[in-house]
């Protein structure tokens, strides 16, 4: 089964959801490929428990159980299928130690034959079982590995009665009881309730899966891959808190006049290519964005990427302008910002707020097109550097900025 490509935040949330390697260690040795090897090392102790712990028969079987489910979690906790033969690599350690130590008798024990068959119903059902695409056959599986596990504790107590008496003798004086019958039906009840059980579960993992796609994509629309991220990380929302980030504006010049004269599709259609230019343009460097008609926030890292990656999105946005006859100008500014989660309760949104966004706006107000209008200057100053210095709303002293053509 192809497994299809994650980005980042696909990889924390489902790394969130998965849990831990011991839980998947526990879940596969209680109700996964270990059970069947505990009911037998049960079985071991009740048939020779005098001798039990001078055979090497319960520590052969132990190795090999807690073995391969600590090498099949792994292999789960990692991420990596399941080929079919995986659950099969205990059994088969545990009957080649065996019939070295016991020979050939070892196969002729019907603790051992049990075992053997009830092992090779649950792995090949478990294989089924992973064919996500092919419904019906993950149905057959569930079946098959669940009924192996709900008749384990009536086969191997068959085994243990038949002891010392020929098979077939033995089986049909073992129903031939009232009660044995009774316990027989009660096995075929509990397969039926595993079945459910597990059919329910796969269904309700798969609205769960659909569900967490859903959210994450909605997170993203309203806080940003960067936002969603560390709110996973941290377990919990940030509370809003001051940060040194580089804002920046991107705005398309002339989108009045130019939407006035256009239908309400094709305004759409321009917005949204103009929306995904500069989004794709910053890819994973961005931490938030926010889009409002001809306008595009960008939230970014306050380094020395913040400029060339502003320069990057303000020239994707100009190419897809330029068919439409449009241009595009933008501003950056540099400085402490008050970021994280404001609102009720009930309804919060994720935003950036203070001076620093305020005087990019202004910026990129009085770019032209093509124009990135960047600041604060770095000391000593670039003399070759363009600047331009400007009056902006709310400040006593101009402002004073690089400009950069794109």
């Amino acid at each position: 089964m192809e497994i299809p490509k994650t980005d980042s935040l696909d990889q924390q949330v489902n790394a969130t959801l998965k849990g831990s390697w011991l839980s998947f260690f526990l879940t596969d040795l209680f109700q996964g490929v270990g059970h069947l090897a505990l009911l037998l090392l049960m079985l071991e102790a009740i048939w020779e428990w005098n001798f039990m712990f001078t055979k090497p028969d319960v520590y052969v079987l132990s190795i090999a159980a807690l073995g391969q489910s600590a090498w099949l979690a792994r292999r789960r906790f990692q991420g990596l299928a399941l080929p079919w033969w995986s659950r099969l690599v205990g059994l088969a350690a545990y009957a080649l130690m065996e019939s070295l130590i016991e020979g050939i008798s070892f196969f002729d024990r019907p603790k051992h034959l049990t075992f053997i068959v009830l092992m090779l119903m649950y792995a090949w059902g478990a294989a089924l079982e992973e064919h996500d695409d092919k419904p019906g056959r993950a149905v057959a599986g569930v079946c098959l590995s669940r009924t192996a596990q709900a008749l384990g504790p009536l086969l191997f107590y068959i085994a243990l009665d038949v002891k010392g008496m020929p098979w077939l003798e033995g089986i049909l004086d073992f129903f031939s009881s009232s009660s044995h019958l009774y316990l027989f039906v009660l096995a075929i009840m509990q397969a039926g309730a595993y079945i459910s059980l597990s059919l329910l579960a796969r269904r309700q993992q798969s609205v769960i899966v659909d569900l967490t796609q859903q959210l994450k994509t909605l997170s993203r629309w309203g806080f940003g891959s960067q936002v969603v991220k560390d709110v996973l990380r941290d377990s919990g929302s940030h509370a809003a808190s001051r940060i040194e980030r580089a804002i920046g504006f991107i705005d398309v010049r002339g989108f009045t006049a130019w939407s006035e004269t256009h239908p309400p599709e094709q305004v759409i259609g321009m917005l949204n290519g103009f929306y995904a230019a500069i989004l794709d343009a910053c890819g994973a460097d961005l931490v938030k964005s926010k889009m409002s008609g001809d306008e595009v926030l960008l939230v970014l890292h306050a380094n020395a990427s913040a400029i060339p990656l502003m320069r990057k999105a303000l020239a994707a946005a100009l190419a897809t302008l330029a068919p439409m006859q449009l241009t595009a100008g933008a501003g950056l500014w540099v400085g402490p910002v008050v970021e994280g989660f404001f609102g009720t309760q009930t309804a919060q949104i994720h935003d950036v707020i203070g001076d620093t966004v305020n005087t990019a706006k202004r910026l990129c107000d009085h770019a032209r097109g093509g124009q990135l209008l960047a600041g604060p200057l770095s000391q000593p100053a670039d003399p070759t550097q363009e600047r331009i210095s400007i009056s902006a709303k709310g400040k006593t002293e101009p402002v004073l900025a690089a400009i950069y053509a794109v």
